[in-house]
Formats: structure tokens, sequence, C-alpha cells
């Protein structure tokens, strides 16, 4: 598929995953790749072309040259539950996380999983992500709530 907007994790501050559902998670070799309903890309984002934050259609968010994955399931029982990143279903993203160690990036991604009902973190260890999207559509959830 081609995508008509491409941008990557040097612009993390301007992208917004809180609330989107990641509805498919593939590994590829050293790629992972999440499917997600839509993102959140701010105004102030040099593809935005729009004076307001806005929602994407569907994306593709890509982690290359990923060196480490994991997923762990909160449950209800207090246990913490290793799982496949694959096995994580649908998971509706709360935060989304990156820091810096030198030549790679830990990105720590926390959510619901929608198939147990718990909370889940996802840790990938990789060189970047690339974000892919293709349209813009609605004004994000947040879009004006900093103005009068």
């Amino acid at each position: 598929m081609e995508w008509k907007y491409r941008t990557t994790n040097d612009y993390i501050q301007f992208i917004s995953f809180h609330d989107c559902l990641a509805d498919e998670i593939l590994v590829e070799k050293d790629t992972i790749l999440f499917y997600l309903e839509h993102v959140d890309i701010t105004e102030n984002h040099p593809l935005n072309p729009f004076k307001a934050a806005k929602s994407t259609d569907r994306c593709r968010l890509e982690f290359s040259g990923v060196r480490m994955n994991e997923a762990i399931i909160y449950c209800e029982d207090g246990r913490d539950k290793e799982v496949l990143i694959t096995d994580i279903l649908e998971v509706e993203i709360l935060q989304f996380n990156q820091t810096s160690n030198g030549t790679n990036y830990l990105f720590e991604i926390a959510g619901t999983h929608w198939g147990e009902g718990q909370f889940c973190l996802v840790k990938i260890e990789a060189e970047k992500f690339t974000l892919k999207w293709n349209d813009y559509m609605d004004d994000a959830w947040f879009a004006g709530l900093g103005s009068k």
C-alpha cells in the first residue's frame, strides 16, 4: 500500500497516540507493525496543513531495526503475564513514551488490552519508528481545548 504521509519518531512531540486503538500487530524480521484506527497529529506538526490538531484515517506504525520486544498483561490477581507481542489482539493506547539509549530508542506503550480486559505494557527497542497515513479526518478530540 502506498501512503501519502510519513513521519518519524523525530516528531513524536507532535503526535498523540492517546485513545488510539491498535487492532493488529505483526512481526516481520526486525520490523514490528501496528495497524491503528487513527492517530492525532497536532497543529504544529510540519505535515499538518490545518490550524487545528487532526485525527488521521487508518494508519500504520512501523518500528524498524527492532532489537527487543516484550509484552506484559497485568492480571487482576496481581500476576504479570508475559505474552508474545502478537498475542495483544487489540490495545487501546493510553500512554506512549520514547527514551533514547544512544543509538536506539526504547518505546513503551501502556494501554488496555481489550481481549483480556486488563492493562498491558509493550516495550520495543528499535532504531526508529515511521508513522504512515493517507488522510486527515476530523479535529482531534483535544483540538481547541487550550484556546479561549
